[in-house]
């Protein structure tokens, strides 16, 4: 059997108690059958009596009897108490589409519209602010079931990639790659930014989000991603761990980054909307072009952007722009006065020679830091060392490879008793191998600007097995017992270890 719940609407709109047809024809009967007071039938039915009273109200405006009531079917009945409420209000109703697009603003409480609300009322006389407040809600849910949240102006930029990539075709070769459709949301107005780029790796992520920057003119307070490698190293809901090149953008513009909690899509409900509208708006007119550079499609997507950005919004009367002029774009912060430089971090160790290598090249470091990890951090132009949070190194960026910046106060010559290795233990080690290999070291320490640069070299000659390549010499000498033929013998492995034979005479 079906049973139909019947709401009641008070004269002001306001929702009652919901109750069951059976229990609606049972207030009826005992009414017109049993003659009880409302009180009564309250008490009997375990119901309100001011509910009691709105139906009992109802079924006297129907101007039916109770016989032909009970005689109709459920649908009947709540079609027949729906025909004769009366819809005229109390007071004037709030635009509550101009208090969903005041809400965004920073400053603004539901509590000042309502108090708005009632100077704007002939006589100062409308609707409470516990109907405010309900009726503002039921609205907000209308426009947007999925999200029940009010994003303010200025505080978060949603991030995200479209699923759907775009085919860049090789005019040379005819090869074709994917191109991603980065897009960034600001939630109060829905204005966005879309651009397509090679990649989702980190240096394409985050030259994108400065391009994005300069293109809303500002900066948000939050940077909300998704949980993307270039951006988050280790997702967690509560406390997930930023990429650190990801963080030092976001410091320069001096914003911070919260991304968005896995499995919670209500964290990010704007961006997949404006996601699915962009691909409507925007993807769908492209998918007949074909594109043979990045450069070209981004042209093509900012031609079609106006189109999503310009449409006026049913619900609103106002287009996104119009919300990102009169919203968001007051409440940016402003942009730094430098344009943000995408650089990469890495943790390295100091070795012998109070040098890092960094991507085949060595840049040297104050000699006290020798077997330290410092912060690499590097651009395309600079290269920036930090050890505890303090720059001790700052070094242009070396192109060729094997190359050595090393400055002039980093030097230890002066301060040889702090360092493990000196040029006269290299030497001597040679020695242990033969006067040939002693030469050798020196014409390496010789030919760099210290000597203590050519540390690494020597030390690679002899660990790497470099002799048995370059096919040298190696005569050892000493006293009965010193460990010769057990030094040979780690020779020999070694050149076996390297595809060489090994002779035992």
């Amino acid at each position: 059997m079906m049973v139909l719940n019947f709401v009641y609407l008070n004269r002001d709109g306001e929702k009652m108690k919901g109750l069951s047809m059976l229990k609606i024809k049972e207030i009826l009967r005992l009414k017109c059958e049993a003659k009880l007071s409302n009180r009564k039938i309250a008490r009997a039915l375990n119901i309100s009596h001011s509910v009691v009273n709105g139906y009992t109200k109802e079924f006297a405006l129907t101007k039916k009897g109770y016989e032909d009531i009970i005689s109709l079917g459920d649908k009947e009945i709540l079609a027949l108490f729906k025909s004769t409420r009366v819809t005229e209000s109390k007071y004037p109703l709030p635009d509550f589409a101009k208090v969903h697009v005041e809400l965004r603003n920073k400053i603004v409480t539901l509590t000042l519209l309502h108090e708005e609300y009632i100077e704007s009322c002939p006589n100062k006389q409308g609707y409470g602010f516990t109907w405010f407040c309900n009726r503002y809600k039921a609205y907000s849910k209308k426009i947007n079931p999925s999200m029940h949240l009010t994003h303010k102006a200025g505080e978060k930029t949603f991030i995200d990639f479209s699923g759907k990539t775009v085919d860049i075709v090789n005019p040379k070769n005819g090869v074709i790659t994917k191109a991603e459709l980065f897009i960034a949301v600001l939630p109060a107005s829905g204005f966005a930014f879309i651009k397509a780029i090679a990649s989702q790796k980190k240096r394409d992520f985050i030259d994108a989000h400065v391009d994005m920057f300069e293109y809303f003119g500002g900066v948000t307070e939050l940077l909300v991603p998704d949980n993307l490698k270039s951006a988050v190293t280790r997702a967690d809901n509560y406390d997930p761990d930023v990429n650190p090149d990801y963080a030092a953008m976001a410091r320069h513009y001096g914003s911070a980054v919260m991304p968005t909690r896995g499995y919670k899509p209500k964290d990010k409900a704007h961006v997949e909307l404006s996601v699915k509208l962009v691909q409507r708006w925007i993807l769908a007119r492209l998918r007949n072009f074909t594109f043979y550079s990045i450069a070209e499609l981004n042209k093509e997507i900012e031609r079609l952007a106006p189109l999503y950005h310009d449409k006026v919004m049913k619900h609103l009367g106002k287009s996104r722009r119009e919300l990102f002029l009169e919203l968001d774009k007051p409440a940016l912060m402003p942009l730094p006065a430098t344009r943000y430089e995408y650089k990469e971090f890495k943790l390295l160790k100091v070795s012998k020679d109070y040098h890092i290598q960094l991507e085949h090249n060595f840049y040297s470091v104050p000699y006290q830091l020798i077997g330290k990890k410092v912060e690499v951090w590097f651009g395309a132009k600079i290269v920036t060392i930090t050890y505890e949070g303090k720059t001790v190194a700052t070094h242009p960026k070396l192109l060729h490879k094997g190359a050595y910046s090393t400055h002039h106060e980093h030097m230890a010559s002066s301060h040889q008793k702090y360092l493990e290795w000196s040029p006269g233990k290299i030497m001597n080690w040679g020695l242990t191998i033969g006067t040939e290999t002693a030469k050798l070291f020196k014409n390496i320490m010789e030919s760099r600007p210290h000597p203590e640069m050519g540390f690494r070299t020597c030390l690679g000659i002899i660990a790497g097995g470099n002799y048995i390549k370059y096919f040298r010499n190696i005569i050892l000498t000493g006293p009965t017992g010193a460990g010769k033929s057990y030094i040979a013998q780690a020779y020999a492995n070694k050149a076996m270890s390297m595809g060489y034979s090994a002779l035992y005479l």
